[in-house]
């Protein structure tokens, strides 16, 4: 049978009737009307509705059977697949067509169901094709990324937390006074692209010169939408003039060996980027940005304190969630900066023949990739906060990317029951781990006289079970020395 059932036009076609069309018209037969007066008010066939009220006055309700061939596994079964793949993504867990083919095999093999129509209870593709388009309401496939397990470890204690310190501190604080800062890198690597090219190449290749090399930009944006001057850092030793040419207005440029912000550069940042940006505001102000050692010294809190700022550092491992530039302004950044940095390379002639790029053409790439998204860098920070629950402040934004908590939670997903226990369990400790009770061993150094070689056991306090007549040595003895335990015995003898 095709994936795509087409039927033959030359054949008789069923019409379909809603299951809650027949079951009103049988409760209107059922009230004294009659089989024939209420087909031709419900235009539903007399025989349909004759077939249906000899079932209905059996079990007072009726199941309408889908037209042509019935699914393989029930729709009860099909139900509680899908709210455990569901829940599987929630968790962070997604499964792929792969592993629902195993999933719903080793299900199959826990009850002891044997299916004909599967293969040793293995289901083919075309049946997780099928699977697919008849829950295309509530499932369906999209590429993922991937995230640390540090990152996945961010609770709803740790957000709620967040936002009960978040709401005090930005009670009657203007949007224009609530300014976020992330620090993010521009890379040499304009990406991949589809191309035309002749049926059946597997490889494709486009000439451009490309590197791993990337120049680190600060960004610094207000809640009502405006982006401050960037600041712009080289890895390098020195910083020359033709590297600030050409920017967009008011960026500032320096250099560190790492190429990435360091105590000092934060310092001058912040004392040229941000307090002249609050001194032209009134009130209270709130800078908002991740808990990095580097960005914050006994200089950076004076300044603060002298000009009515506030620093708000988010929760560990949660930019993702909570960082406004991070949420909506860095990936159509990027992506815009990708197109400019093409364009150079293919259309410049110092684009076509430089290895990497030259930071005398940084700025002006920057300014153009700027320029691109100058209608809409507004709308992207105003998303931004809004995505990450600062402002307007609304926690559950954020609470909502979070898994469901299986106890509390009131969601569409009314069929939690349907979802076991264990496989709660295991997604909880699978996202969250579970504590190590046990002691790290602290490593200790082994002193060996060179050229010598040792065993694992030769350091070890107990003796073997597996291997009694090895001899063992404390940690505190000397070295093994071989040659001498020789000659000790050939003087015994």
């Amino acid at each position: 049978m095709p994936r795509e059932y087409i039927p033959d036009p030359r054949c008789k076609r069923h019409k379909w009737h809603e299951p809650k069309a027949i079951n009103q018209a049988l409760i209107l037969i059922q009230q004294g009307n009659s089989i024939r007066s209420v087909a031709k008010t419900t235009e539903i066939p007399y025989s349909v509705l004759q077939r249906y009220y000899k079932k209905y006055k059996i079990n007072n309700n009726v199941v309408v059977n889908n037209i042509g061939g019935q699914t393989t596994l029930p729709e009860s079964m099909e139900k509680t697949l899908v709210t455990n793949i569901i829940k599987c993504a929630d968790w962070g867990y997604p499964i792929s067509e792969l592993e629902l083919r195993m999933f719903v095999k080793y299900h199959l093999d826990q009850i002891g169901c044997n299916v004909k129509r599967f293969k040793n209870n293995y289901p083919g593709m075309d049946w997780v094709k099928s699977f697919l388009k008849r829950h295309k309401n509530r499932i369906s496939q999209r590429m993922c990324q991937n995230i640390k397990r540090s990152r996945a470890a961010v609770s709803k204690n740790i957000i709620n937390e967040y936002f009960d310190n978040l709401s005090q501190t930005l009670e009657e604080v203007p949007p224009s006074n609530i300014i976020n800062y992330d620090e993010t890198n521009l890379s040499d690597d304009p990406g991949r692209k589809k191309v035309i090219c002749k049926r059946g190449a597997k490889y494709p290749e486009r000439v451009m010169n490309q590197s791993k090399s990337a120049t680190s930009v600060m960004f610094a944006a207000s809640a009502d939408g405006q982006l401050l001057p960037p600041y712009v850092i080289y890895k390098s030793a020195h910083l020359y003039d033709t590297w600030t040419e050409g920017g967009p207005p008011g960026t500032r440029y320096n250099r560190s060996p790492s190429g990435w912000i360091d105590g000092q550069l934060f310092l001058e940042w912040y004392t040229k980027i941000i307090i002249p940006h609050c001194r032209r505001l009134n009130g209270k102000k709130v800078i908002i940005g991740d808990n990095l050692s580097s960005h914050l010294s006994n200089e950076v809190i004076q300044l603060s304190e002298k000009h009515s700022i506030d620093f708000i550092f988010l929760p560990p491992n949660s930019t993702h969630l909570t960082q406004p530039l991070d949420v909506a302004f860095f990936r159509p950044l990027k992506g815009a900066w990708r197109n400019v940095l093409e364009n150079w390379k293919t259309c410049s002639r110092n684009g076509k023949m430089a290895a990497s790029i030259n930071k005398d053409c940084f700025p002006s790439l920057l300014k153009n990739t700027l320029c691109k998204l100058v209608t809409k860098n507004g709308e992207n920070i105003k998303a931004g906060f809004e995505k990450s629950g600062i402002y307007p402040l609304n926690r559950n934004r954020v609470l909502n990317m979070l898994p469901p908590d299986t106890e509390n939670d009131n969601s569409s997903i009314n069929d939690i029951s349907l979802v076991s226990e264990n496989l709660t369990t295991f997604l909880k400790e699978s996202r969250y781990g579970t504590p190590d009770t046990t002691k790290k061993q602290r490593k200790k150094r082994l002193k060996v006289q060179p050229g010598k070689s040792i065993k694992g056991n030769d350091f070890n306090i107990s003796e073997s079970e597996d291997d009694p007549g090895e001899e063992n040595f404390d940690e505190a003895d000397t070295p093994v020395d071989i040659e001498m335990i020789v000659n000790e015995a050939k003087e015994d003898q």
